[in-house]
Formats: C-alpha cells, sequence, structure tokens
C-alpha cells in the first residue's frame, strides 16, 4: 500500500512539473537587440527559435556568445511566422504592421520600450525573467546589478564628467546615462543646461566648462566619418589627454540591460586618479598654508 501510494504521489508530482513546462513559452522570437541581450540571459536557449542578427555580431553585442547556435532574424514578418512562435518580444522601432500581423495570428507579443532610467531597467529584467517562466532568473541578474551599482566612498559629484557622441551629441538628465554617471559618482555637467536625452552639445561650450573626465561613446562604424572624426578633434586631445579620457564601450549601455554595471565599474574607475589627484593638491595647499 505504501508503495502504491509512493508512485501515485511521484505521478502527480512529474504531471505537476510537466504541465509547468508546457505552460513555459517554448518558441519564442525576438525581434529586438535589447530584448535579445535578456533573453539570452534569462531563458532556456531550448526555449529561443531566433534572435535578431544584430546580437549575434560581437562587436556590437557582449552576449553574441550565447547566441551562436541560435538562428538570426531581420524582423521581417515571414521570418517570424516562419518559426510557430508562441512568444516574441519587439523594441520601439519594430513595424507595428508586424505586430499587429503577430497579434492578429493570435500570438503574444510583448513590447519593450528602451529603458529611460535605471528603476525602469531593473523593471524590464523582471518583466522578461516572468514572462519565460524564470522569475527567480532575473531577481538574481537584478542583485548581481545593485551589487555593480552600490555606492563606493567617494562622493558623488566630486569630478565633472560630461558623456560625448558622434556629431557632438551629450545625454543630459533624467536618463539612464545620467543615472550611470551618478552611481560612479560622478557630476554631469550636460544636465546643468537643462539638457535632456539625446541633446546637441557644442565643443566650444564642453571647453569652457572644462568637464575633468571626458566620457566618449565612440559606437561601432566600419567607415570614417565626420561625425566619428569630432571625437577625434585636436582640442579634445590637447586639452583631456589620455589621463582625462575614457571610452564606454556602446555594449555596455545603449540598450540599458544588465550591462550597465560594467559602465559603472569603467567609470569609477577612470575617475579614481582624477580624484586621487584633487585630495593630494587639497592636501598640498592645506601644508602650504
Amino acid at each position: 500500500m505504501n508503495r502504491i501510494i509512493a508512485v501515485s504521489l511521484f505521478l502527480l508530482v512529474l504531471n505537476a512539473i510537466s504541465g509547468i513546462a508546457a505552460a513555459l513559452p517554448q518558441r519564442i522570437v525576438s525581434m529586438n537587440q535589447c530584448a535579445d541581450e535578456l533573453l539570452l540571459n534569462l531563458a532556456d536557449i531550448d526555449q529561443i527559435r531566433s534572435v535578431t542578427h544584430y546580437v549575434k555580431d560581437p562587436q556590437a553585442s557582449w552576449d553574441a556568445p550565447l547566441a551562436v547556435n541560435i538562428p538570426g532574424n531581420y524582423g521581417r514578418i515571414e521570418e517570424v511566422i516562419g518559426y510557430d512562435p508562441d512568444l516574441v518580444f519587439v523594441g520601439d522601432f519594430n513595424s507595428r504592421s508586424t505586430v499587429n500581423i503577430l497579434r492578429n495570428l493570435g500570438v503574444e507579443v510583448v513590447e519593450l520600450r528602451h529603458p529611460r532610467r535605471l528603476e525602469q531597467a531593473i523593471a524590464q529584467i523582471l518583466e522578461v525573467a516572468a514572462k519565460v517562466g524564470h522569475p527567480g532568473r532575473g531577481e538574481r541578474l537584478i542583485a548581481e546589478l545593485r551589487e555593480q551599482l552600490k555606492p563606493g566612498n567617494q562622493p558623488v559629484g566630486e569630478v565633472s564628467a560630461v558623456v560625448y557622441q558622434p556629431n557632438g551629441f551629450t545625454t543630459g538628465k533624467e536618463t539612464i546615462i545620467d543615472d550611470v554617471l551618478q552611481a560612479a559618482g560622478l557630476n554631469n555637467i550636460a544636465s546643468e543646461w537643462d539638457t535632456t536625452a539625446y541633446s546637441y552639445f557644442p565643443m566650444e561650450r564642453l571647453l569652457w566648462r572644462r568637464p575633468q573626465l571626458l566620457i566618449l561613446d565612440p559606437q561601432s562604424h566600419d567607415a570614417p566619418s565626420m561625425a566619428h572624426q569630432m571625437l577625434e578633434h585636436p582640442a579634445l586631445i590637447d586639452f583631456f589627454g589620455q589621463t582625462r579620457t575614457v571610452s564606454v564601450p556602446p555594449q555596455a549601455w545603449a540598450c540599458g540591460t544588465h550591462h550597465v554595471g560594467r559602465a559603472v565599474t569603467l567609470l569609477r574607475q577612470a575617475a579614481a586618479p582624477i580624484r586621487q589627484a584633487a585630495t593630494l593638491s587639497k592636501q598640498a595647499a592645506a601644508l602650504v598654508r
């Protein structure tokens, strides 16, 4: 009798596990690189039918090794339908007609807006983790990110900085990049001019304000352009040199995923010698007095 009860309980548990597995999406397609990155870190690889070709490029994403054996797509509706998806992730710039067709076919579509703030990025990690059936992985990824974001010993604002991008654009306040700079203990000077989101920042203003750290966001490119040559302007090189300049790869914060933690680490490392030099200068000045 005990054996019969044990076998029955085992079968009940097995059926429950099978039911849970069957309920999880098994044919996921992503049409957005930022969704790709979260998906590759939160779902089982065998749950994923296709990701964008962008995430498979090591120059575009640090998650390319995870996507080696997953077919890439270019976001065309015929491609996506061909995978018979039961869940599709899209982003801000995917075709509305494609999204509408998928929904009319009864496919669940999750639209992931590009996060404007760090907390939105964290909420998005939880959302994707829940959708693919692995909420615990989302919580672990967030715990790792929060550990990287923990404030160091340096006071916020001690080092002034600005992000300078091709064509002389920068990112101001109330953005995920501004949040990253604050987490690194930096004062984003672009926010002082009521600069929000992605705005033009004249080089004359940059040199006049004299930030202590110049953060270059070179973005990947295959051919020379005047937009990128601006980041190699002699005035920038003469004023900032190598000791006051740091390049943050676009892979670190372009998508606003968990990778922003690496951007914070890079910025703290770049600011450390500047902060140390300022401290020594203050100590020397105190001795002279």
